[in-house]
């Protein structure tokens, strides 16, 4: 799927991979992005989101709901027409593995995208990727545009950055293009190739717990309308 573009000139472009393949299972097996806030799907909100923060690409993978969820993709790149980045649908057809196997999916997707869009491109020049998930209810493209910024003025040697939030680990995660490269090669999910390199990771520190409320369980629902005095509402026929 391919779309026009409105985003912010703030920060250089990147891939953003969205996942939104999960089972919803301890909100009772429903799609976490199909639901809806002020009107509109967290999916929606992410990909407007991610676009104004700057991607030119959007990988979303799905797995779970998957006729549901690419169906709300088409309607959203119906609705907002150019004002949406480029949709690339990547389906995991194993979403039962484990998150980790969608992360992949995506990052191979992106570094399709990188070779048809600059085959000669290598190291430095290639765009950043960032890992983002669909469920998290408040994050917003000002939050994105933070971690980028941190990002691009990280620590020379460091290729990984994400946030970490009371000394909690939180979402999204951006690599350099050579470390998705590395990832892809190692044989290990993004996650593991993460946790034995800390030498190449850099935190960004922020007190914005943004990045690490997202949805699990229906105490997570309580806990949103009890503190922005907003309703997240639940998808039908699920």
């Amino acid at each position: 799927l391919r779309t026009g573009l409105m985003r912010s000139e703030q920060t250089p472009s990147f891939c953003a991979i969205l996942l939104a393949a999960g089972e919803g299972s301890r909100l009772g097996r429903i799609p976490k992005s199909l639901f809806r806030l002020e009107n509109k799907s967290l999916l929606v909100r992410q990909l407007l989101a991610l676009t104004a923060a700057g991607a030119d690409d959007i990988v979303l993978v799905t797995g779970y709901f998957y006729q549901a969820i690419e169906a709300e993709a088409h309607a959203a790149i119906h609705a907002f027409n150019h004002q949406l980045a480029r949709i690339h649908l990547v389906r995991n057809h194993e979403p039962q593995r484990d998150q980790q196997s969608s992360v992949m999916l995506g990052l191979q997707a992106s570094q399709e995208l990188q070779s048809i869009a600059a085959p000669n491109m290598q190291g430095e020049d290639e765009k950043s990727v960032m890992i983002a998930l669909a469920d998290q209810p408040l994050m917003d493209a000002d939050d994105y545009r933070a971690c980028l910024r941190f990002f691009h003025h990280r620590t020379t040697g460091r290729s990984i950055i994400y946030p970490v939030v009371a000394k909690n680990r939180g979402n999204p995660v951006i690599l350099d293009g050579h470390t998705v490269r590395h990832v892809l090669e190692s044989g290990r999910s993004c996650k593991a190739y993460i946790d034995a390199h800390p030498e190449q990771v850099q935190h960004f520190i922020s007190d914005n717990d943004h990045y690490i409320v997202d949805l699990d369980a229906p105490s997570d629902l309580q806990a949103f309308q009890q503190r922005t005095g907003l309703t997240l509402v639940a998808p039908l026929s699920f």
